[in-house]
Formats: C-alpha cells, structure tokens, sequence
C-alpha cells in the first residue's frame, strides 16, 4: 500500500475499516464483554 499516492480521503476510509475490523476482532474475542470472554488455556493442567 502506497500511502503517497493516496488522497486524504482514501487513508481516513482505509483508517476506518481497519478500526472497525479491529473492533470487531475485540468483540469476538469477549474483550469488550469479560462474561462473553473466550476461555483461556493459561492456568490449565
């Protein structure tokens, strides 16, 4: 990806969907929400 011949406008979109993907990956992964929280396998014998 070549951020120099982007306009402004493209990066912020590009920016965006990236915050977005990433906020979805957190909610997924219950970190949003410790009781939906996926179950670790530290502490596990």
């Amino acid at each position: 990806m070549d951020m120099t011949k982007m306009s402004t406008k493209e990066f912020v979109e590009k920016v965006h969907e990236a915050q977005a993907h990433a906020r979805e990956n957190k909610e997924h992964s219950g970190y949003g929400h410790p009781e939906k929280r996926l179950p670790s396998k530290q502490g596990i014998r």
